[in-house]
């Protein structure tokens, strides 16, 4: 055999060994990076048998969305950084969809998940004529009568409420709500109540058109 012959016949098991090795280092990469679930953020009872569950990601500043049903997981949904709290929810829903409220640098969004299997229906920024968000501001920040959600937005001298429609996903209309804090705010049939500086006015559901 020639010594051309004896490099040709170890060329293939070279090869073999290089791709294994490439193919380890994939998955070792994989395993590295990949999301994985932390602590429970919030739980949100969605009926008796069902509730949605905020989780942390352990590796970033996203945020997993869970249904369960009967206690056993349904689907799971990884989302930027879910911008509600313990006791001051982020999620609205219905039968169609879920939609998290979202924050990306320094702005709101809506981030729409299909309530069957989880996946992504779309979304959209909150108060793109506004600037930077406070999202430390008080008061709630996610109503919803499980036929839209109302989304309250703040900026440092700025309050902004915000209807969607669930079954669409579209942003129905926008109130400016002025530079007072929101101190209080509820769904009461079809109107949205807000307290501001301890005066409370009310608007439309469907329209947003103040009463």
């Amino acid at each position: 055999m020639t010594s051309k012959q004896t490099r040709l016949g170890w060329l293939g098991p070279a090869i073999v060994f290089v791709g294994m090795a490439a193919a380890a280092l994939g998955i070792w990469y994989w395993m590295r990076v990949r999301p994985e679930a932390g602590a429970v953020i919030d739980e949100i009872s969605i009926s008796e048998s069902s509730k949605l569950v905020v989780r942390a990601e352990t590796k970033s500043d996203r945020n997993f969305i869970e249904l369960h049903k009967n206690g056993a997981l349904v689907w799971q949904a990884l989302v930027p950084t879910y911008a509600g709290r313990k006791g001051v929810p982020g999620i609205a829903w219905n039968d169609v969809a879920v939609t998290v409220r979202i924050l990306r640098g320094d702005r709101a969004e809506v981030f729409a998940i299909n309530m069957a299997n989880g996946t992504k229906l779309g979304g959209f920024r909150l108060a793109p004529n506004h600037g930077p968000i406070d999202p430390s501001a008080p008061g709630p920040i996610t109503l919803t009568d499980h036929e839209r959600a109302y989304e309250f937005v703040a900026g440092s001298d700025w309050h902004q409420l915000v209807g969607v429609e669930l079954r669409s996903g579209e942003g129905l209309w926008r109130q400016e709500l002025g530079a007072a804090p929101v101190e209080a705010a509820g769904v009461e049939g079809d109107r949205v109540w807000v307290q501001q500086a301890g005066q409370v006015r009310s608007y439309a559901a469907a329209t947003g058109v103040p009463l």
